[in-house]
């Protein structure tokens, strides 16, 4: 038997048929529209600038603190060594050892660079406390300080650069004038540490020394071929250095914290001075103005071409 169905009911299955098609086509398509777009990033934000130096160190505070707890050798214990952070300028005042800095004015402290960067008069610095004596007369409290230059900017990793376009081939430089062997000249000497007129040569342009009985100088150039300084030590009284060396060729007293004067070592009012033809000069201090016997040997200066005459 064969089943018959209508020729109406078939048209109307595949009306809805297509009408579902359609309904499901439409949806998928308002879904997709409906869905937001990605979102854009952002570009990077620019690097930061390199932070300016800090210097590092103990503060002036914190110095002065150490300062006043105690005597000199517990001091010098206390400060050799130790890092400070300082802002030294030009003394202005009078009696102020010569080549000295200082962070206050309203006090007696002043700082001595041993070693200092070409062209520097003051500013932040970051150094090493090498020495350090208190000046009885003069209530001067003298810190010496390993080298005086301003702190090195922090170093930051720089952002890699683009590649660059491919120029040209530069033209050929000019070579670059040789260096010189010897460093930078101090006033008095030359190049090399010699000393060719010793009545310009500047306190702290030598080395610093302990000598006898816990005495502090300096010496300055280098020695004359068989020169009879050798035998000398700073601290020496006037008498035994004479033994040693021999009378001078010429000598003489002169007062100190003059500009006119180039010998200045310590906050002492007057000095004595001895030269030894083809060897150098000797500074003494102490004594008195009268009778410099009892003076102690404080500064040697070598110089092969002395005269020998103040």
């Amino acid at each position: 038997m064969t089943l018959r169905i209508p020729f109406s009911t078939l048209a109307m299955t595949a009306a809805i048929v297509v009408l579902a098609a359609g309904c499901s086509t439409q949806s998928r398509t308002s879904s997709q529209a409906a869905a937001p777009a990605p979102a854009t990033q952002a570009a990077p934000a620019p690097a930061a600038p390199p932070a300016p130096p800090v210097p590092e160190g103990m503060s002036y505070d914190e110095l002065t603190g150490v300062l006043g707890t105690g005597n000199e050798k517990r001091v010098r214990q206390e400060l050799v060594g130790k890092t400070v952070a300082l802002n030294l300028a030009k003394p202005k005042g009078r009696g102020v050892p010569a080549g000295h800095y200082e962070v206050d004015d309203t006090d007696a402290i002043y700082f001595r660079c041993r070693t200092a960067a070409p062209g520097f008069a003051g500013g932040e610095i970051s150094t090493k406390v090498s020495g350090y004596r208190f000046v009885t007369k003069a209530k001067q409290k003298i810190v010496d300080l390993e080298r005086c230059a301003p702190p090195e900017p922090v170093r930051t990793a720089a952002a890699p650069a683009a590649a660059p376009a491919p120029a040209a081939a530069p033209a050929p430089q000019p070579a670059a004038p040789a260096r010189s062997s010897g460093g930078v000249a101090k006033a008095g000497m030359d190049a090399q540490g010699n000393v060719v007129d010793s009545s310009k040569v500047e306190a702290g342009s030598g080395r610093t020394v302990k000598g006898l009985n816990d005495y502090e100088g300096e010496i300055t150039g280098n020695p004359a071929p068989n020169s009879k300084f050798s035998k000398l030590q700073i601290g020496m009284p006037a008498r035994q250095v004479t033994d040693l060396a021999g009378p001078p060729t010429d000598q003489g007293a002169y007062i100190t914290g003059k500009a006119w004067i180039p010998f200045y070592f310590g906050a002492d009012r007057h000095r004595f001075e001895m030269t030894y033809k083809g060897q150098g000069r000797l500074i003494f201090a102490g004594g008195g103005m009268g009778d410099f016997s009892s003076g102690h040997l404080i500064w040697i200066i070598h110089n092969a071409n002395e005269a020998g005459y103040r």
